[in-house]
């Protein structure tokens, strides 16, 4: 039922951002009288997205240090249980989870940077890929990381490219695009042509708000299909909601380590939108227990964020963001 309501919103934001396009496209293109060529703009624009889609993989691959992985690597793990993560195994537990889900197996990459993540990516060129970070296995000293834990976020990313998250959001993301290059354009246009500067003006910042509002629209649609890799690896993991809870803590907890140490690494952006948790704003959802300096146990530190109050201030913030907040994610994940 829950997996219902959620694939219902998720059709209904896309329904409001498609009624909501139409209609700001409909006021501006009224506004321009037909004195403006948007076409140009609407076929640069759409140059631009397609060799982004395109060749997108070798973008994130060149900024986040990605490289394939073997099934002969192994990993050393800060987890002093494990020690290790050989490649064999993430193949294996990737491959399980596709069987299990009935899908492809997409290539397998391995992000030599330490901030602790997990992200899908691909394009029809370069197919369909899932890479784990470094500092996931080896950078989560304070928090080491589980077997079980990497297993669910390896779920989460595979729920992502099942329901083809890459490709719906680029597409989404590509009326905004049109809209703000109209409005910086318009905005150019104005300054040589002081005839009717005042009107073109106001047509510019009609354009580039009505990108904001869509962008909001875009981001509330990112954040579903988060919640619905979420459920992905609940379904397709084996006690994986659990395991995805314990996970997605560690991850911030780490990552807001390593931006207090401002690491080099936390620097890296761009493409947060594809990670599992957006380091950017992993400080944001933060629960005071650095300072606390208290060890507690997996299921203590999930509880202390999942008891968290969420201010109205979060709520403002979550809705500027690619990602639930992470309380929401943990009690999603937790009811049964």
């Amino acid at each position: 039922m829950r997996l219902l309501k959620l694939q219902l919103t998720i059709l209904g934001t896309m329904g409001l951002l498609i009624g909501l396009s139409t209609l700001i496209f409909s006021i501006i293109l009224l506004m321009l009288g037909g004195t403006y060529n948007i076409w140009f703009i609407i076929v640069l624009v759409g140059i631009f997205h397609f060799i982004q889609w395109i060749y997108g993989p070798k973008f994130v691959e060149k900024q986040y240090k990605v490289r394939e992985l073997k099934k002969t690597d192994t990993i050393s793990c800060d987890n002093p249980e494990i020690k290790s993560v050989s490649g064999q195994w993430i193949y294996e537990t990737v491959e399980r989870i596709c069987k299990s889900a009935n899908m492809p197996v997409p290539k397998i990459m391995y992000s030599d940077i330490k901030v602790p993540n997990a992200f899908a990516y691909g394009s029809p060129k370069y197919g369909k890929r899932i890479a784990i970070t470094q500092g996931l296995i080896s950078g989560m000293k304070s928090h080491p990381i589980e077997l079980e834990e990497i297993e669910a976020i390896i779920g989460h990313e595979l729920g992502h490219i099942k329901n083809r998250d890459v490709d719906v959001m680029m597409v989404a993301t590509f009326l905004p695009a049109i809209l703000t290059t109209l409005g910086h354009s318009l905005i150019w246009s104005s300054m040589f042509n002081r005839r009717n500067s005042g009107g073109t003006l106001a047509i510019a910042f009609a354009a580039i708000i009505g990108a904001f509002i869509l962008g909001l629209v875009c981001k509330s649609l990112g954040r579903r299909r988060e919640d619905y890799a979420d459920m992905f690896a609940r379904q397709h993991v084996k006690e994986g909601g659990r395991k995805l809870q314990e996970g997605l803590v560690k991850i911030v907890e780490s990552q807001e380590e390593l931006r207090l140490k401002k690491h080099k690494d936390m620097k890296i952006s761009g493409f947060n939108t594809l990670m599992i948790s957006n380091p950017d704003s992993s400080h944001k959802n933060i629960v005071s227990l650095q300072k606390s300096k208290i060890k507690l146990s997996d299921r203590e530190l999930v509880e202390k964020y999942a008891k968290k109050e969420i201010s109205f201030k979060e709520h403002l913030l979550e809705l500027l963001s690619t990602h639930p907040n992470i309380t929401k994610r943990l009690n999603a994940l937790g009811k049964k």
